[in-house]
């Protein structure tokens, strides 16, 4: 994250705008960008379409379950449903990235690379799950336990 946007974020009150960029790839189709915005934005070269989504965060359930992270796209442009409905049976990534309005060659944070998966399409939303795309190259568990870090499991 650059000091800019770093300093926006902690002031009392800011003119800044941060943008989610969304990127949405499967094998056989053109990558749909879309960010949430009212007008069209262009950044890296790239034009990104408005449209409206959301982050759907889980919920924990009483016995510590969880169901995973959703996106709610809005279903007015058709090309998404379009997409999910060509691709079934094709792996779908969805690269975020957030960028500042002002400066949208930058990006601030990301990207961050997820797997969509149990797509739901309504007449208003395209629904779904988002899976961390990396969390097959994780070693787990992460810690390394050895007797000087962890007595207690090696008495």
């Amino acid at each position: 994250m650059t000091d800019e946007a770093k300093r926006e974020l902690t002031r009392d009150e800011t003119a800044a705008v941060f943008l989610h960029l969304l990127k949405l790839e499967a094998e056989g189709i053109d990558p749909l960008y879309l960010v949430d915005n009212t007008e069209p934005v262009t950044a890296n070269g790239v034009t990104y379409t408005p449209c409206a989504f959301k982050c759907v965060l889980p919920s924990q359930n009483d016995d510590g379950t969880s169901k995973p992270c959703r996106i709610e796209i809005d279903n007015t442009d058709r090309r998404i449903a379009e997409i999910a409905e060509e691709t079934v049976g094709v792996q779908i990534t969805l690269t975020v990235s957030v960028i500042m309005a002002q400066n949208p060659d930058v990006t601030e944070a990301g990207p961050l690379r997820f797997i969509l998966r149990n797509i739901s399409i309504s007449k208003e939303t395209v629904q779904a799950e988002l899976y961390d795309f990396y969390v097959y190259d994780r070693n787990l568990p992460g810690l390394r336990y050895s007797p000087r870090d962890f007595p207690g499991l090696f008495a």
